[in-house]
C-alpha cells in the first residue's frame, strides 16, 4: 500500500528573504514614527509618482499606479528591499520595520492587502510644508506629469507614430532633466534623496517601454527597440 503524501500548510516565515526580494513595502501613516525617530532616512526611500507602472502585490502584474508611493529603495538596480541583508538573508531593521511588512505572512496574506492602497504616506506628510525644497517639488510635479504608459506603448509600436511620440518624450524627458539639476545644484542633493523628492528621472520609466537614452555633445537623443 502506498502512503498517502502528507500536505504541508505554512503556518510562520521561513526567513527565506522571497518577500524583500519582490520590493521594499510603501509606507503608510503608521510608519511616519520610523522616520521622526531617525530608524530610516528619507535617503532611504524612492517616491513612485502616480502614474508610474508597479508590480501589484495582489497579482504580480504590473499595472498603472493610480496614486503617489513612498517606498524604500532596492539594491543595485534592482526592487529588491534595500534593508536585506542579501547574505543572510535576513532585515537589518527587522524591530523597526514599517507596518506592511509587520503583517506580511505569504502564507496568509489577508491582513498585508486589506491596507494596500490606504492611509498612504506622501512625501508632503515627511518633508513639512516650509521645506525649503517644496516650491521646486510642486513646480516639477506641475511641468513633468508623467506620460500615459500604456498609451504610450501602444503608440511607440506603430511605427507611423513612433517618431513623432519619441519627439514629445524626448522634450518631456529634457524637461525632467533640467528642474532636477536646478534641484541638485541648489540644494546638494545625492543621488538617493533625488529619488525621494523628485521620483526616478522620466528617461528611466520609459527603459521598460523599449527607449532608450543616448547623450551626445549635442544632447540627448531617443532611441527604441521594441521590448
Amino acid at each position: 500500500m502506498m502512503n498517502a503524501e502528507v500536505e504541508v500548510v505554512k503556518t510562520e516565515c521561513e526567513k527565506c528573504g522571497t518577500c524583500c526580494e519582490r520590493g521594499g513595502p510603501a509606507l503608510h501613516i503608521e510608519d511616519r514614527d520610523l522616520l521622526n525617530s531617525g530608524k530610516i532616512s528619507l535617503a532611504d526611500l524612492v517616491t513612485i509618482r502616480e502614474g508610474e507602472m508597479v508590480v501589484q502585490l495582489d497579482s504580480g502584474k504590473p499595472e498603472v499606479s493610480e496614486v503617489e508611493l513612498v517606498k524604500f529603495q532596492g539594491r543595485d538596480g534592482k526592487w529588491s528591499c534595500g534593508f536585506l541583508d542579501p547574505g543572510a538573508r535576513t532585515c537589518t531593521i527587522y524591530e523597526h520595520r514599517p507596518l506592511s511588512c509587520r503583517l506580511m505572512k505569504c502564507w496568509a496574506p489577508d491582513e498585508v492587502l486589506a491596507i494596500a492602497g490606504k492611509k498612504l504616506l506622501s512625501r508632503i506628510d515627511l518633508i513639512g510644508k516650509d521645506n525649503p525644497l517644496l516650491p521646486l517639488i510642486r513646480l516639477h510635479d506641475q511641468q513633468c506629469g508623467l506620460p500615459d504608459m500604456i498609451e504610450t506603448t501602444v503608440q511607440l509600436g506603430k511605427e507611423e507614430e513612433r517618431a513623432a511620440t519619441l519627439a514629445g518624450l524626448k522634450a518631456m524627458v529634457e524637461r525632467d532633466l533640467l528642474l532636477r539639476t536646478i534641484a541638485i545644484e541648489q540644494f546638494q542633493l545625492s543621488v538617493a534623496e533625488e529619488l525621494f523628492y523628485f521620483g526616478r528621472p522620466l528617461f528611466q520609466l520609459l527603459m521598460p517601454l523599449g527607449v532608450r537614452l543616448v547623450e551626445s555633445a549635442d544632447g540627448i537623443e531617443l532611441s527604441y527597440t521594441a521590448p
